[in-house]
């Protein structure tokens, strides 16, 4: 096999990027952990992707800067939930720079302590399998340890705006 040419840059710019990026609709999911200190941190994100069925592995990108990142990064648990159609304002939540994050979220701890959402679609609990550098952002792979399925219609996000599925599904 041999190797591709070379892409020449075309200097997208961050904005093109994530307009084109907004026309793959998504679901929306947070990921939360609980910093070896006991402060509590999540972020809304739809960077999220099932990498393996054998060992389960889980793939979710956080922003370098983000707090979340750096707490996950010292406990080494997360929760990855994927919200309900209904959770519209709590993706909101996550997605903001408020100090408290949870002071109005209904949640219990999981079993290594990483806060989990009520109310979700499904959630899983993982610890940190790898880290890996995809520019601006840190690629977290987590092994699942457990899942939670409470079912419902998820939250999705498609050109900057919350949607949801229609009522009558398309066959496959």
């Amino acid at each position: 096999m041999t190797e591709p040419a070379a892409i020449p840059s075309l200097n997208i710019s961050p904005k093109e990027l994530r307009n084109f990026a907004g026309h793959f609709a998504t679901g929306v999911a947070v990921v939360t952990t609980a910093h070896p200190n006991g402060a509590l941190h999540g972020v809304t994100l739809n960077a999220v992707t099932s990498l393996s069925l054998d060992p389960p592995l889980f793939l979710v990108c956080l922003d370098h800067k983000s707090n979340t990142l750096a707490a996950l990064l010292a406990s080494r648990h997360f929760g990855l939930h994927f919200l309900s159609r209904e959770q519209a304002e709590i993706s909101r939540i996550f997605a903001s720079k408020q100090s408290d994050k949870f002071a109005n979220i209904c949640f219990r701890r999981g079993v290594h302590g990483s806060p989990l959402i009520e109310g979700v679609v499904a959630a899983a609990e993982c610890r940190l399998s790898d880290v890996c550098s995809g520019g601006d952002h840190a690629i977290i792979i987590g092994a699942v340890d457990n899942i939670h399925i409470f079912g419902g219609e998820p939250l999705l996000y498609h050109r900057g705006g919350y949607a949801a599925l229609e009522s009558e599904r398309m066959v496959a």
